[in-house]
């Protein structure tokens, strides 16, 4: 019979018949062995998950500003907060970096094209 390992460093399904086989032994779905078997390897250090959650922000009012944007910001990239234009150029880093260090934590950056219809958004991740 197939054997599920589970431990910190490794999450794999052993022998060669697979994940259907120990499925099938357990009395479960597939599904449901792997999501047994992805929330044992993302637990960790006393249980807790992995996974770290981020706050929802409701980015709305950017967008709206980003569907019609000011002329005067075509060609550049944007960093808004709300409809509100916190800095604008053409390095998209270091306007970046200059509002977080602003003390914005998560800035919503785009690229204002007057060639294209839909907006750009981007980032770098920390």
């Amino acid at each position: 019979m197939p054997v599920l390992i589970k431990d910190r460093k490794h999450c794999r399904f052993a022998q060669m018949r697979g994940p259907p086989a120990e499925a099938d032994a357990r009395g479960v779905s597939v599904d449901t062995l792997i999501i047994e078997a992805v929330g044992s390897y993302l637990k960790k250090d006393g249980g807790q998950s992995a996974v770290r959650r981020v706050p929802f922000q409701d980015r709305r009012a950017e967008m709206a500003w980003a569907a019609k944007p000011d002329h005067q910001y075509f060609g550049k990239w944007v960093v808004l907060e709300g409809s509100q234009v916190l800095a604008a150029g053409s390095d998209p880093k270091a306007i970046y970096e200059e509002v977080r260090a602003k003390g914005i934590s998560s800035p919503f950056l785009i690229y204002v094209s007057p060639e294209e219809q839909d907006p750009f958004a981007g980032g770098w991740l920390d």
